[in-house]
């Protein structure tokens, strides 16, 4: 029998006392299933010319893939949810001539809209805007808790959110940073989707980051920050 710290001696029972968790004719309930949390960055790339952007769930599996071949790749979970939005971004300068600047102010926002008929609206947003040379605009927004970017969605191409970001004159602003803070999880009963857009170079079996549009790196609105990006 082995004795406690205050001296007491512990019962055959009670060292022989079996976890309900662990009763010997049933074994425990396994998951079968991986699930994980991760924040993906993304920086502006002004291509395309336009300050606002609008982010399918679809594009936000295919943010996360394992190449299958040098041009084609597989989404690696099957399921994504929304836990926040953050962007922030600095203010461009323009020359207003013999070497004076000036800056041209920042507005950023995020939208979770909601739009389409039976997938929970949402209808959040939230903005903000920088002037002077001292600021950064920023803004961080989570979906409301019953709205569909919220839930477990599978690869659909339902906008999950919308992601604006421009100086004083409606243009985009390069370099702001995006970060989507997202719980991937797979299932053990569904088929893998292929990306929507071929990548190239892509070495069979290894993981890459996509653009925040599901665009490869030379097209997108705001590419990878990981150095593993395609």
């Amino acid at each position: 029998m082995r004795r406690q710290r205050n001296g007491k001696k512990k019962s055959n029972n009670q060292q022989e006392k079996v976890d309900r968790e662990e009763v010997p004719d049933r074994l425990p309930m396994v998951i079968d299933q991986l699930s994980t949390g991760i924040t993906l960055r993304f920086i502006t790339t002004a291509i395309g010319a336009t300050s606002v952007v609008g982010v399918t769930f679809n594009n936000l599996l295919d943010a996360w893939m394992v190449a299958t071949g040098a041009t084609t790749a597989f989404q690696l979970f099957d399921f994504v949810k929304v836990r926040r939005v953050t962007i922030r971004a600095v203010q461009p300068t323009v020359s207003t001539g013999g070497g004076a600047t000036t800056y041209t102010g920042a507005t950023v926002g995020v939208e979770f809209l909601g739009l389409v008929t039976g997938s929970n609206a949402g209808g959040k947003s939230a903005s903000d805007s920088a002037l002077g040379s001292s600021r950064v605009a920023m803004v961080s927004l989570r979906p409301d808790k019953l709205s569909g970017a919220s839930f477990w969605q599978t690869s659909n191409n339902n906008v999950a959110f919308v992601v604006r970001c421009s100086d004083a004159g409606g243009n985009i602003i390069p370099g702001a940073i995006v970060d989507v803070e997202l719980s991937y999880k797979n299932g053990p009963n569904v088929s893998p989707v292929a990306i929507a857009s071929a990548i190239a170079g892509g070495v069979a079996g290894n993981l890459y980051f996509g653009g925040i549009d599901g665009g490869r790196l030379a097209a997108t609105w705001a590419r990878s920050a990981f150095s593993s990006r395609i």
